[in-house]
């Protein structure tokens, strides 16, 4: 089975602190840094990845993970 890793960019926010992460809602669900830029989500078919790239526009990787 295969899935992909969806790493996109949000603009940046000025209230962000990587010393004081804030835990919270972000575009994928739960993440431990709702403030930063990056954040990463799972896709189920490639289709389904190249997808966020038309929803949040700035994808800055998609990674292939093979699950054996």
């Amino acid at each position: 089975m295969k899935i992909w890793l969806v790493t996109i960019k949000l603009p940046r926010n000025p209230d962000h602190n990587p010393h004081a992460k804030v835990i919270g809602e972000c575009p994928f669900g739960t993440c431990t840094d709702v403030t930063g830029e990056h954040h990463t989500g799972v896709a189920y078919t490639l289709e389904q990845a190249e997808d966020f790239r038309e929803k949040y526009k700035h994808v800055t990787r998609i990674e292939e993970v093979v699950l054996r």
